[in-house]
């Protein structure tokens, strides 16, 4: 399983992934792995008319020209990128009548 993580989302990509034999012990996904891929964040800059990136958060502005926005194109995301399920292997069936 892969989860795309944002800069800007509050989630802590180390967190998870210490997190991630924790949750899955004892689950038909205890041998499943997790990898986190870091997004990092950016904004539309009407201002400059350009995808502008952040590289720290102190206000959603554009680092070049210093315009204020409020629209952020990436980096506030948590979602989940992929999973990779093989349902033979974790399915139990009775070929009994």
């Amino acid at each position: 399983m892969a989860l795309r993580v944002g800069a800007l989302s509050g989630a802590v990509p180390e967190a998870l992934l210490g997190s991630w034999p924790l949750v899955v012990a004892g689950t038909p996904l205890a041998q499943a792995t997790l990898s986190v891929e870091e997004v990092g964040a950016a904004v539309w800059c009407a201002a400059c008319a350009a995808e502008r990136p952040l590289d720290t958060f102190v206000e959603l502005a554009c680092p070049v020209c210093g315009a204020p926005t409020g629209h952020l194109l990436r980096g506030g995301e948590v979602e989940i990128a992929w999973v990779d399920w093989d349902v033979d292997a974790h399915t139990s069936h009775d070929p009994s009548p």
